[in-house]
């Protein structure tokens, strides 16, 4: 994508085990208070089973079930001591796969006093921001709590929550693996935990920095904390577990960072990411330009594109944006010039829409192909277009 290789640093996650239980209602029948009676001790009985299974149920092969009584130690605990040998591999970066940040500094009190973030007196250092793909959509959200002391007493301590839709799609510009004594790259070590039917992933170890990552229905999650800070981190966890955080909320702030113009007035923008369609044959329904305060820059640039072209009956919605979410880039069938007919073709016969690698601005840039009505040889006249 560009003159470096881009690194992905993307976590793995363990989806959460579904337990569903279903029962037939029984038709009714006018009963006697005895009936009742009986009908109620059966469904305790049943119930009282139930529930002793449950408690017995082992959790899956290499993961430990939660308890109360668990200690912070007890979620890394099979996450080694650290020790060994490390090797650094570097990669060149141009932008991180975001394109606009608001920051939420400013309403943390507020945040506190609503019981969406935990009230941290002994963390009064801050970096709450909010990170937008250029369509608008949620990237994530991060909230870093950080202690400053004032002499050499000891006590520095960064906390971090990260939460987003999906798994992220991050890159780092160091890579750090352990070496056995051969050389050979040792896998990394976690501990994973069973807890309410979701799983959390724990690792880091000896002076390596401690992270723990789960998955529910509503996003994905990681605290990060310091090495030894294991208790901070556990009881972070614990007090985010009873109020889980909602991200409605700052899907909803995005309004706040973007504007939206049309085309003719951004004749630029994109002008190397959007397919001549005209040439094409193809009639403009709409061109929106998305634009917002560049993450590098915080100059108020073209983030996002989304426009719908007509040609008799088919019909085609082309959008760009920088940044997205690790779906979408492990769903990319390439760049235009190594895309084939026939790969294409398959993809299309899979779902109405193709994402292509681009890159805009030298950053990262997603492009979406949708076919709403036409055939894959309209699209690949438009990726064709595109490859030069």
């Amino acid at each position: 994508m560009t003159d470096g290789d881009f690194v992905l640093d993307s976590l793995e996650y363990l989806d959460a085990e579904l337990i569903e239980e279903a029962g037939r209602e029984a038709p009714r029948k006018r009963r006697t208070w005895p009936g009742w009676a009986a009908a109620a001790a059966c469904l305790c009985l049943l119930l009282g089973i139930g529930l002793l299974l449950r408690s017995r149920q082992a959790a899956p092969e290499g993961v430990q079930k939660w308890s109360p009584t668990m200690s912070a130690a007890d979620y890394f605990k099979d996450c080694g001591n650290g020790e060994g040998p490390k090797r650094m591999s570097f990669a060149a970066l141009v932008m991180p796969p975001y394109a606009a940040a608001l920051s939420l500094d400013g309403e943390r009190e507020a945040l506190e006093m609503e019981g969406v973030l935990p009230a941290m007196e002994d963390h009064s250092g801050q970096d709450l921001t909010a990170y937008y793909n250029g369509d608008g959509s949620l990237y994530k959200v991060t909230f870093w709590w950080m202690q400053r002391p004032y002499d050499d007493r000891g006590g520095y301590s960064d906390l971090r929550l990260t939460a987003a839709p999906k798994e992220l799609h991050e890159v780092s510009d160091v890579v750090m693996n352990r070496l056995d004594d051969l050389g050979r790259e040792i896998p990394p070590q976690v501990t994973v935990t069973l807890r309410d039917g979701v799983e959390i992933r724990a690792e880091g170890s000896g002076r390596e920095a401690r992270t723990l990552t789960w998955q529910t229905e509503e996003g994905w999650y990681q605290l990060y904390g310091d090495a030894d800070r294991e208790e901070e981190l556990v009881t972070l966890l614990d007090w985010f577990w009873d109020h889980p955080l909602a991200l409605d909320r700052f899907r909803n702030a995005a309004a706040e960072c973007f504007t939206v113009s049309p085309r003719s007035e951004q004749p630029e923008a994109f002008r190397e990411q959007i397919p001549d369609f005209a040439a094409l044959g193809y009639t403009a329904e709409s061109e929106l330009v998305y634009l917002a305060p560049r993450v590098d820059t915080g100059e108020r640039a073209p983030v996002g594109f989304e426009g719908v072209y007509v040609r008799g009956e088919t019909r085609v919605r082309w959008s760009l944006s920088l940044g997205a979410d690790k779906d979408a880039w492990d769903d990319c069938i390439g760049y235009p010039k190594m895309i084939r007919e026939e790969a294409l073709a398959a993809a299309l016969a899979e779902k109405d829409h193709v994402n292509l690698d681009l890159l805009s601005f030298g950053c990262p840039c997603m492009a979406t192909l949708r076919l709403e009505r036409g055939t894959s040889a309209d699209a690949w006249e438009i990726v064709a277009s595109l490859a030069g």
